[in-house]
């Protein structure tokens, strides 16, 4: 009939109960006992009779208390238990793949407090799926528009309808790169997975300026090509990193500072050795993030609505990815956005 944690709570607080009323009511009847004979009003008899009827209202209201105190003990557990039960339901749903619905339970205690945690966690993963899943479907319709018209293109050369000019070289390239974006919004879906359940254990004491110049390295031609100068003041330092994740935290900075540049001034990029740490930073000038989204621009599938268009594009994913990998070396990262300047930095420890 019982099974599990509601019936072992009963079964140990019924002889929990058991004892101690017998041992109470043990007590009382001798001392009653005692009392009645050290008075000596009573003759033999009636001291045997008055044991008697004693021992007969103990015996009657011990088992009366023990019912009572079990099965009041038995429905406040059980309505204890009850959303535990709930909560092991509803996980086994998302075991399953399926969508539970919020566990009802009001209550202050500890576990209100979980269930409250719970059901936060289960709206959390619905908002992820129906992002996660509205992304997909985006880009495997943007995807479409980049492989018709190069499929176009490409049939029109074949066929002798177009000619191979600069032109229509040129348009090809657009869309392959364009094409080529798109992948990498996918790579980042996987990416985020990957950080996520890694543990960043393969570092190396290496000079963190290095990393950064070889970084620049690879962006240098673009920036020359949008005609964006920058200013690079990196101090050397030694410390414990994972080489490859910090490149990808520093590419993608450089990578924003480069597509959401504006206006005239250079990208400044500064690394700064302090006693306890090492401090990278990046600063540009663009439009002015406001300090409400100081926070959120970090936070996956989050995109920045703006004026420009392009600002809302991509997954969402890359400055989550940043994030996590800075916290996975128990650094710091972080943003400041005053008058049209905007500045990304990151700190690591040594």
């Amino acid at each position: 009939m019982f099974k599990g944690l509601l019936f072992r709570l009963t079964s140990l607080n019924v002889l929990m109960i058991t004892l101690s009323i017998l041992i109470s009511s043990f007590a009382i009847y001798q001392t009653a006992c005692l009392l009645v004979e050290s008075m000596g009003e009573l003759d033999p008899g009636r001291q045997t009779q008055f044991e008697s009827l004693l021992l007969q209202y103990l015996i009657v209201f011990s088992l009366l208390t023990i019912s009572i105190g079990s099965l009041l003990h038995f429905y406040m557990t059980k309505n204890l238990i009850r959303p535990i039960r709930q909560l092991i339901h509803s996980t086994k749903q998302v075991k399953e793949g399926a969508t539970p619905k919020r566990v009802d339970y009001d209550s202050n205690n500890e576990v209100g407090e979980l269930v409250d945690q719970y059901n936060d966690l289960l709206q959390q993963l619905e908002t992820n799926n129906k992002l996660r899943k509205k992304m997909i479907t985006d880009l495997s319709h943007e995807i479409r528009t980049p492989v018709q018209n190069l499929n176009g293109y490409l049939y029109a050369l074949k066929n002798g309808d177009m000619a191979p000019t600069t032109e229509v070289t040129k348009s090809l390239f657009n869309e392959s790169q364009r094409l080529k974006q798109l992948i990498n919004q996918f790579d980042q879906l996987k990416d985020w997975d990957l950080i996520r359940e890694e543990s960043i254990i393969q570092k190396s004491k290496i000079d963190i300026a290095n990393v950064i110049h070889q970084c620049i390295a690879v962006y240098q031609w673009n920036f020359e090509n949008a005609e964006i100068p920058l200013d690079v003041k990196v101090e050397k330092c030694v410390i414990e990193i994972h080489e490859e994740r910090i490149q990808q935290v520093i590419n993608n900075l450089l990578d924003n500072a480069l597509k959401y540049h504006e206006g005239q001034g250079s990208v400044q990029i500064k690394g700064v050795s302090h006693e306890q740490s090492y401090e990278f930073k990046i600063r540009s000038r663009g439009n002015e993030i406001p300090e409400p989204e100081h926070e959120n621009i970090f936070k996956r599938y989050y995109r920045l609505q703006s004026s420009t268009s392009n600002e809302s594009s991509g997954t969402g994913l890359g400055l989550a990815i940043v994030k996590e990998i800075i916290h996975k070396h128990n650094g710091k990262i972080g943003l400041n956005s005053t008058n049209h300047i905007n500045e990304f930095w990151f700190s690591l420890p040594k």
